[in-house]
């Protein structure tokens, strides 16, 4: 019987992956050029925009798009939701003088993730302005306690009360970026505030109350982060030379309006190298993030810096690993992939390019007073998806394996990785 509903259950998570990419594909088949030209990836602090090229023979008026949100995972289960933006126009303002997204997003395993954001490019003089108000709930959020040996011999990914909690998580944030070179200088300053109230709601029981970690009880978490940045990438969507390189601080405590005083700093490299044709990329990526204080557990996985990411693992550092499986004050990934774009075909007066990739993902987390092993006990991941581009939207679908553990895992989002 066991095996049979095993069964059943690879069989649904197969249809639904299927269902899942033909959406993907149609939509990517017959929306205009301009409704595609920035996508909303699910979950993520951004909202659909029109192309660059379309906006900029527009001096006046206004635009507005809606898209449907569909993705897949393992860890998430089926997204669904709806992601739209309204933008306007202006003499001298490019893309746009003033941009408002919205999105409302559910996925079948208990996630919610629903906010409304403002980006104005030149809104104060040469210093872009972005801010966002934004409402999360995840009915199982994954807690396996600190540390790169975390619950020995348990696999996790799945929802069980034990290793898992109800956070809901209210936030706002403003972030402020400008070129202090230039607007053609590839060097950018930004610096943010955000403010989060981290609601806990632990199962009964379940290790979370067995051995509370510091924030078991939730509160505010207020904080400040400022960074610099170097990009020379030929395109951000797609890139296929060029390299960012980023680094950023963060700090909490009674100034910020946060419960709890910590700081954190994130260094990170990511590299693209075109193998004798812009078809062909190999791309690298790492991030060294640490924190110190009184951190609270749910900010343990944090990734400091422009870029969103969770670790150690998931679809945004280590593929095939459950999310944030592992977790702690110091972590540390690194990612590797092989792109490559054959074929290529004209669709709706724009070029779509179509191929895969092939990746190999490694992460590890220290946190003080726990056995985290050797230098050497990193958790890798490996696999390989596929790519549809078209402008600036990028679909993925990825499938990994955890050589530790067996464990395959699924992705159906939109954007690369990195």
């Amino acid at each position: 019987m066991r095996a049979f509903r095993a069964r059943q259950r690879r069989l649904l998570r197969g249809a639904t992956a299927i269902a899942i990419a033909t959406a993907l594909a149609t939509t990517l088949s017959v929306l205009p050029a301009t409704a595609l030209a920035a996508p909303t990836r699910a979950g993520d602090s951004s909202s659909p925009s029109p192309s660059s090229s379309s906006s900029s023979s527009r001096d006046h008026g206004w635009d507005a798009i809606a898209l449907p949100v569909v993705n897949y995972s393992t860890d998430l289960g089926v997204g669904f939701g709806l992601a739209g933006g309204a933008y306007i126009y202006g003499p001298g303002y490019r893309p746009y003088r003033h941009s408002i997204g919205a999105q409302t997003y559910f996925t079948t395993r208990g996630g919610q993730s629903h906010f409304i954001r403002y980006d104005g490019p030149d809104l104060l003089g040469p210093i872009r302005v972005e801010a966002q108000l934004e409402l999360r709930r995840e009915l199982h959020m994954p807690y396996y306690g600190p540390g790169n040996r975390s619950v020995p011999g348990v696999v996790g990914g799945d929802d069980s009360d034990q290793l898992s909690y109800d956070r809901r998580a209210p936030r706002a944030w403003v972030r402020l970026r400008a070129h202090p070179l230039g607007p053609e200088s590839p060097f950018q300053l930004w610096a943010g505030y955000q403010l989060r109230s981290i609601d806990v709601r632990p199962y009964e029981p379940s290790l979370l109350t067995e051995a509370p970690p510091p924030g078991a009880a939730g509160g505010r978490a207020g904080q400040v982060s400022v960074g610099v940045l170097r990009d020379t990438r030929d395109d951000e969507a797609n890139p296929s030379r060029g390299s960012v390189e980023e680094l950023a601080v963060r700090a909490s405590g009674s100034a910020t309006l946060s419960d709890y005083a910590f700081a954190g700093f994130t260094a990170s490299e990511r590299l693209y190298f075109p193998l004798g044709s812009p078809d062909l990329v190999l791309a690298f990526r790492a991030v060294l993030d640490h924190q110190l204080g009184d951190v609270p557990f749910f900010e343990w996985p944090s990734v400091g810096g422009i870029a969103i990411a969770e670790g150690i693992g998931g679809v945004s550092s280590v593929r095939g690993v459950p999310r944030t499986r592992f977790a702690g004050n110091t972590k540390a990934f690194a990612n590797l992939e092989l792109r490559w774009l054959p074929i290529s075909f004209g669709l709706w007066g724009q070029q779509v390019r179509l191929g895969g990739v092939a990746f190999a993902d490694a992460g590890r987390v220290w946190q003080p007073a726990v056995d985290d092993g050797p230098w050497h006990a990193w958790h890798p991941g490996a696999g390989a998806g596929l790519r549809a581009v078209r402008r600036a939207a990028v679909l993925r679908g990825d499938w990994a394996i955890s050589p530790e553990t067996g464990r395959s895992a699924l992705y159906l989002t939109v954007g690369q990785m990195f």
